[in-house]
């Protein structure tokens, strides 16, 4: 099994839709949140979030929102976009999980 999950409230979106994104820890031990991303189909990094870091527990979990905007705050196109997060243990280990969306 993982360290993480990411989960998403649904799979298919309207543009402009508010897209709610969870990490959860599967770890046995505490990680911190760290950098959480959205590339689109062809895997190009469209927005980036480095949010304040929270350490979370085993079996616990962090939330946050996307407003389908890109890093310039423009609304994203239409289209398959992949969710990846990178939270990172204490000792500072990367790890990475992801989710699939589709904004119609």
């Amino acid at each position: 099994m993982g360290r993480c999950i990411v989960h998403v409230d649904k799979g298919k979106f309207r543009v402009g839709e508010v897209v709610y994104i969870t990490l959860v820890n599967l770890s046995s031990s505490a990680i911190y949140i760290g950098t959480w991303q959205v590339l689109d189909s062809l895997s190009r990094v469209v927005f980036t979030m480095e949010p304040p870091q929270v350490l979370i527990q085993p079996s616990s979990s962090f939330m946050v929102v996307w407003f389908q905007v890109d890093d310039s705050g423009a609304q994203v196109k239409q289209g398959k976009y992949t969710i990846v997060w990178r939270p990172r243990d204490e000792g500072g280990s990367e790890y990475s999980c992801s989710a699939q969306i589709e904004i119609m």
